[in-house]
């Protein structure tokens, strides 16, 4: 019997065996989006960027926006048609993204959370 890699022993498995394709995808978008380039990769352009900048601009917004998606494309191969729109911020100063994309030809959204102090990411399912 061959055996199971050590990873997926604590991973979050289905009663027919196959893995939860989202929450892979969930743990990946996390790891992706909180890379900043040059850093923790051996491909320099794998990440997002430096935003300090252009904090409190609208170009911080236009440019994050068209970032994200592009990372997302480019590193989550199992999301077909990505698409990440700005639905707004809060007084804590996160931008709320919308990801709406297709795995394994279903449809599913994301919600992205960036703050714009800690350039930090998060990644969750659209609660119902």
């Amino acid at each position: 019997m061959a055996r199971q890699a050590f990873l997926d022993k604590f991973g979050n498995n289905r009663r027919d065996g196959t893995r939860d394709e989202l929450v892979q995808v969930l743990r990946n978008l996390e790891a992706v989006l909180n890379t900043q380039q040059g850093y923790g990769f051996f491909r320099r352009d794998f990440g997002l960027g430096e935003y300090m900048e252009k904090r409190g601009t609208r170009a911080l917004v236009q440019t994050l926006t068209s970032e994200i998606q592009s990372e997302i494309e480019t590193n989550e191969p199992r999301l077909k048609d990505v698409e990440v729109t700005l639905e707004g911020r809060d007084a804590t100063l996160w931008l709320h993204f919308k990801l709406t994309a297709t795995l394994g030809g279903q449809p599913v959204e994301l919600r992205l959370f960036f703050d714009t102090v800690s350039s930090r990411v998060r990644v969750q399912k659209k609660e119902e």
